[in-house]
Protein backbone atom coordinates (compact mmCIF):
# COMPACT_ATOMS: atom_id res chain seq x y z
CA UNK A 1 0.00 0.00 0.00
CA UNK A 2 1.13 3.46 -0.56
CA UNK A 3 1.13 6.14 2.13
CA UNK A 4 -2.07 7.42 0.32
CA UNK A 5 -3.74 4.00 1.11
CA UNK A 6 -4.15 3.17 -2.66
CA UNK A 7 -2.65 -0.37 -3.79
CA UNK A 8 0.71 0.19 -6.16
CA UNK A 9 -0.88 -1.23 -9.10
CA UNK A 10 -3.73 1.11 -9.20
CA UNK A 11 -1.13 4.22 -9.16
CA UNK A 12 1.67 2.32 -11.66
CA UNK A 13 -0.34 3.70 -14.19
CA UNK A 14 -0.82 7.13 -13.90
CA UNK A 15 2.64 7.45 -12.91
CA UNK A 16 3.88 5.33 -16.59
CA UNK A 17 1.63 8.09 -18.54
CA UNK A 18 3.19 11.27 -16.51
CA UNK A 19 6.91 9.67 -17.36
CA UNK A 20 5.92 9.24 -20.93
CA UNK A 21 4.31 12.41 -21.08
CA UNK A 22 7.56 14.20 -19.51
CA UNK A 23 9.97 12.31 -21.55
CA UNK A 24 7.93 13.10 -25.16
CA UNK A 25 7.05 16.44 -24.32
CA UNK A 26 10.69 17.18 -23.23
CA UNK A 27 11.78 15.41 -26.69
CA UNK A 28 9.49 17.78 -28.52
CA UNK A 29 10.88 20.92 -26.91
CA UNK A 30 14.47 20.25 -27.65
CA UNK A 31 13.24 19.49 -31.07
CA UNK A 32 14.79 15.69 -30.75
CA UNK A 33 11.28 15.08 -32.45
CA UNK A 34 11.24 17.39 -35.00
CA UNK A 35 8.15 19.80 -36.21
CA UNK A 36 6.37 17.67 -38.91
CA UNK A 37 7.58 14.18 -37.33
CA UNK A 38 5.76 11.55 -37.62
CA UNK A 39 5.70 9.20 -34.07
CA UNK A 40 5.03 5.73 -33.93
CA UNK A 41 3.38 4.51 -30.70
CA UNK A 42 5.43 1.12 -30.87
CA UNK A 43 8.71 2.88 -31.74
CA UNK A 44 8.53 5.39 -28.98
CA UNK A 45 7.41 3.11 -26.73
CA UNK A 46 10.54 0.80 -27.25
CA UNK A 47 12.89 4.21 -26.84
CA UNK A 48 11.12 4.94 -23.77
CA UNK A 49 10.89 1.27 -22.68
CA UNK A 50 7.70 2.34 -21.54
CA UNK A 51 4.86 0.46 -22.53
CA UNK A 52 2.28 1.30 -25.53
CA UNK A 53 -0.93 2.04 -23.84
CA UNK A 54 0.79 4.51 -21.25
CA UNK A 55 2.59 6.04 -24.32
CA UNK A 56 -0.76 5.97 -26.03
CA UNK A 57 -2.25 8.21 -23.36
CA UNK A 58 0.36 10.39 -23.15
CA UNK A 59 0.47 11.55 -27.08
CA UNK A 60 -3.12 12.19 -26.78
CA UNK A 61 -2.74 14.08 -23.96
CA UNK A 62 -0.19 16.12 -25.62
CA UNK A 63 -2.88 16.44 -28.95
CA UNK A 64 -5.22 18.55 -26.26
CA UNK A 65 -2.23 21.06 -25.42
CA UNK A 66 -1.37 21.25 -29.10
CA UNK A 67 2.16 20.36 -29.48
CA UNK A 68 1.37 16.79 -31.75
CA UNK A 69 -1.71 16.20 -34.31
CA UNK A 70 -3.84 13.00 -34.42
CA UNK A 71 -4.25 12.63 -37.94
CA UNK A 72 -6.45 9.89 -38.90
CA UNK A 73 -5.43 6.77 -40.84
CA UNK A 74 -1.97 8.35 -41.16
CA UNK A 75 -1.01 8.24 -37.02
CA UNK A 76 0.52 11.04 -34.80
CA UNK A 77 2.46 13.94 -35.55
CA UNK A 78 5.02 16.67 -34.15
CA UNK A 79 2.79 20.20 -34.57
CA UNK A 80 4.76 21.40 -37.82
CA UNK A 81 6.25 24.70 -37.36
CA UNK A 82 3.62 27.48 -38.38
CA UNK A 83 4.53 31.30 -38.51
CA UNK A 84 0.57 31.75 -37.86
CA UNK A 85 1.33 29.62 -34.83
CA UNK A 86 4.21 32.05 -33.56
CA UNK A 87 2.31 34.41 -34.09
CA UNK A 88 -0.51 33.70 -32.63
CA UNK A 89 1.27 32.86 -29.19
CA UNK A 90 3.13 36.06 -28.99
CA UNK A 91 -0.35 37.87 -29.35
CA UNK A 92 -1.47 35.54 -26.53
CA UNK A 93 1.71 36.45 -24.49
CA UNK A 94 1.47 40.41 -25.24
CA UNK A 95 -1.22 40.54 -23.28
CA UNK A 96 -1.28 38.37 -20.68
CA UNK A 97 2.41 38.37 -19.51
CA UNK A 98 2.19 41.49 -19.59
CA UNK A 99 -0.31 41.99 -17.27
CA UNK A 100 1.13 38.98 -15.66
CA UNK A 101 4.10 41.50 -14.76
CA UNK A 102 2.18 44.14 -13.64
CA UNK A 103 0.20 41.91 -10.85
CA UNK A 104 3.55 40.13 -10.00
CA UNK A 105 4.89 44.18 -9.50
CA UNK A 106 1.96 44.94 -7.35
CA UNK A 107 2.13 41.68 -4.84
CA UNK A 108 5.93 40.93 -4.69
CA UNK A 109 7.56 40.94 -1.34
CA UNK A 110 11.61 41.19 -0.56
CA UNK A 111 11.69 37.17 0.44
CA UNK A 112 9.98 36.82 -3.00
CA UNK A 113 13.09 38.18 -4.91
CA UNK A 114 15.59 35.49 -3.95
CA UNK A 115 14.24 32.60 -6.17
CA UNK A 116 14.64 34.79 -9.24
CA UNK A 117 17.96 36.10 -8.33
CA UNK A 118 19.48 32.42 -7.94
CA UNK A 119 17.64 31.32 -11.32
CA UNK A 120 19.85 34.16 -12.83
CA UNK A 121 22.46 33.82 -11.37
CA UNK A 122 22.87 30.06 -12.93
CA UNK A 123 21.52 31.50 -16.31
CA UNK A 124 24.78 33.96 -15.97
CA UNK A 125 26.95 31.19 -15.23
CA UNK A 126 26.16 28.28 -17.23
CA UNK A 127 26.39 31.35 -20.58
CA UNK A 128 29.75 32.23 -19.06
CA UNK A 129 30.74 28.48 -18.76
CA UNK A 130 29.36 27.92 -22.82
CA UNK A 131 26.73 25.28 -21.78
CA UNK A 132 24.16 23.91 -23.94
CA UNK A 133 20.64 25.42 -24.77
CA UNK A 134 18.57 22.61 -22.93
CA UNK A 135 19.88 24.62 -19.43
CA UNK A 136 19.36 27.78 -20.58
CA UNK A 137 15.73 27.11 -21.73
CA UNK A 138 15.19 25.33 -18.56
CA UNK A 139 16.14 28.46 -16.27
CA UNK A 140 13.95 30.32 -18.68
CA UNK A 141 11.09 28.59 -17.86
CA UNK A 142 11.73 28.48 -14.18
CA UNK A 143 11.94 32.26 -14.08
CA UNK A 144 8.83 32.86 -15.61
CA UNK A 145 7.46 30.42 -13.52
CA UNK A 146 8.22 32.03 -10.65
CA UNK A 147 6.51 35.51 -12.05
CA UNK A 148 3.90 33.71 -12.90
CA UNK A 149 3.08 32.14 -9.49
CA UNK A 150 4.35 35.85 -7.74
CA UNK A 151 1.36 37.33 -9.61
CA UNK A 152 -0.89 35.82 -7.30
CA UNK A 153 -3.64 34.61 -10.20
CA UNK A 154 -3.38 30.43 -10.31
CA UNK A 155 -6.02 30.79 -13.31
CA UNK A 156 -3.50 33.14 -15.38
CA UNK A 157 -0.47 30.95 -14.21
CA UNK A 158 -2.21 27.60 -15.38
CA UNK A 159 -3.45 29.50 -18.71
CA UNK A 160 0.90 31.43 -19.34
CA UNK A 161 2.07 27.64 -18.76
CA UNK A 162 0.45 26.27 -21.24
CA UNK A 163 1.54 29.08 -23.89
CA UNK A 164 5.21 29.02 -22.34
CA UNK A 165 5.07 24.88 -23.05
CA UNK A 166 3.67 25.72 -26.99
CA UNK A 167 6.21 27.85 -26.96
CA UNK A 168 8.98 26.35 -25.88
CA UNK A 169 10.31 24.43 -29.06
CA UNK A 170 10.74 27.89 -30.57
CA UNK A 171 12.09 29.15 -27.92
CA UNK A 172 14.53 26.40 -27.69
CA UNK A 173 15.19 27.67 -31.94
CA UNK A 174 15.74 31.37 -30.19
CA UNK A 175 18.45 30.52 -27.82
CA UNK A 176 20.22 28.97 -30.57
CA UNK A 177 21.22 31.94 -31.74
CA UNK A 178 24.89 32.69 -31.33
CA UNK A 179 24.00 36.11 -28.95
CA UNK A 180 20.28 35.70 -27.84
CA UNK A 181 21.08 34.08 -24.83
CA UNK A 182 23.23 37.03 -23.30
CA UNK A 183 20.24 39.39 -24.85
CA UNK A 184 17.51 37.06 -22.84
CA UNK A 185 19.81 37.47 -19.52
CA UNK A 186 19.47 40.52 -19.94
CA UNK A 187 15.78 41.42 -20.25
CA UNK A 188 15.07 39.19 -17.86
CA UNK A 189 17.24 41.28 -15.50
CA UNK A 190 15.70 44.22 -16.18
CA UNK A 191 12.09 42.87 -15.93
CA UNK A 192 12.87 41.41 -12.09
CA UNK A 193 14.26 44.84 -11.39
CA UNK A 194 11.07 46.48 -12.26
CA UNK A 195 9.26 43.96 -10.19
CA UNK A 196 11.66 44.25 -7.42
CA UNK A 197 10.58 48.37 -7.85
CA UNK A 198 6.93 47.79 -7.76
CA UNK A 199 6.53 49.66 -10.59
CA UNK A 200 3.51 47.82 -12.64
CA UNK A 201 3.82 49.84 -15.58
CA UNK A 202 7.55 49.46 -16.19
CA UNK A 203 7.45 45.89 -15.50
CA UNK A 204 4.26 45.48 -18.10
CA UNK A 205 6.71 47.72 -20.41
CA UNK A 206 9.72 44.95 -19.91
CA UNK A 207 7.08 41.84 -19.87
CA UNK A 208 6.55 43.25 -24.05
CA UNK A 209 10.01 43.92 -24.93
CA UNK A 210 11.19 40.69 -23.71
CA UNK A 211 8.30 39.08 -25.55
CA UNK A 212 8.90 41.85 -28.65
CA UNK A 213 12.81 40.35 -28.61
CA UNK A 214 12.10 36.85 -28.55
CA UNK A 215 9.80 37.58 -32.06
CA UNK A 216 12.03 39.47 -33.84
CA UNK A 217 14.52 36.58 -33.26
CA UNK A 218 12.45 33.77 -33.91
CA UNK A 219 10.75 35.10 -36.98
CA UNK A 220 15.21 35.44 -38.26
CA UNK A 221 15.99 31.70 -36.95
CA UNK A 222 12.89 30.36 -38.55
Amino acid sequence: MSSLGLPRAEQKPTSLVSRAYDAIKHRIFTVVYAPGAYLNEVAVSRELEIGRTPVHHALHRLAKEGLVDVIPRKGIIVRPVSLDEVANIIEARLVNEAYCASLAARRVTRADLEEPKLILGKAQSAIDAGEGVEELMQLDQSFHRWMAKISGNPVLAEFLSNLQDRAARFWFLSLSDGHHSQQVQHEHFDLLQAIASKDEAQAADKARAHIDSFRNTILRVL
